[in-house]
């Protein structure tokens, strides 16, 4: 019985232990696995905190803020300064537009002075006419205080480039004259001025004033003639005829 039972034992043993070597061996394919796992979890947990610590050194970084604020504009302040920039050159344009129109003033008030004061001696001039008038008892020195008179305005006019235009014997231009009336002329031809009413005057090459005058139409129309011989006739005829009518 009792190398029985150990040869029992023995057959037994050896059973038992390819049981847990096969416990064993799936133990060992299973921790494997689990630790794969754990290392992979470990892994993640590691690199979050590291994001989370990435991400608040970005949001309490101040040079990254300062470089945020750098690349937004700032609107506000950039309408403001063009408002300042506006209300700036409309002011500067207010004070040219006044500045211009008072040296416009000043710039023709002196021209009208300088014109006035040319033609002063001119009055002057036919001022002591007039009283010569009263007492002057000779007609020729009148006339000589007349042409003086005249040779002083044309010396004020020659001054100012002040040109009388030429009209009488002159074909008429629209561009120059003004054409009140038409007359026929056996001298004139036709479209030439005959005379003219008042005088018509250039500065320059601009025009002042243009001449009123008159132009010829040309030679006057014949009209036809009766024959005298042939009225004198008919009118002897008239009386015989009463005559016969009457016997």
């Amino acid at each position: 019985m009792t190398e029985t039972n150990q040869n029992a034992k023995l057959e037994e043993e050896p059973m038992a232990t390819s049981a847990e070597a096969d416990a064993v061996e799936t133990a060992a394919e299973e921790k494997p696995a689990e630790a794969q796992e754990q290392t992979a979890e470990e892994q993640s947990a590691e690199a979050s905190p590291s994001k989370e610590d990435g991400e608040e050194k970005k949001e309490t970084d101040p040079k990254t803020e300062e470089k945020a604020a750098e690349a937004e504009p700032d609107y506000k302040a950039q309408l403001a300064e063009l408002q300042d920039k506006y209300l700036r050159k409309l002011a500067e344009f207010d004070n040219y537009r006044k500045r211009m129109a008072r040296e416009f003033m000043e710039a023709r008030d002196q021209a009208r002075r300088a014109t006035v004061g040319d033609f002063l001696t001119v009055y002057d001039y036919f001022s002591m006419g007039m009283s010569a008038i009263e007492t002057a008892a000779d007609i020729a020195v009148l006339k000589q205080g007349m042409e003086m008179i005249w040779a002083e305005f044309q010396r004020v006019l020659d001054g100012l480039n002040v040109k009388e235009i030429e009209s009488v014997g002159k074909p008429f231009d629209a561009n120059i004259h003004e054409a009140m009336s038409q007359e026929a002329s056996d001298t004139v031809p036709e479209g030439v001025v005959i005379r003219q009413w008042k005088a018509g005057f250039k500065i320059g090459d601009k025009l002042l004033r243009p001449a009123m005058v008159v132009v010829s139409t040309g030679k006057p129309k014949e009209e036809p003639k009766e024959d005298v011989s042939e009225n004198a006739s008919q009118e002897n005829a008239k009386p015989e005829e009463g005559a016969v009518s009457e016997g």
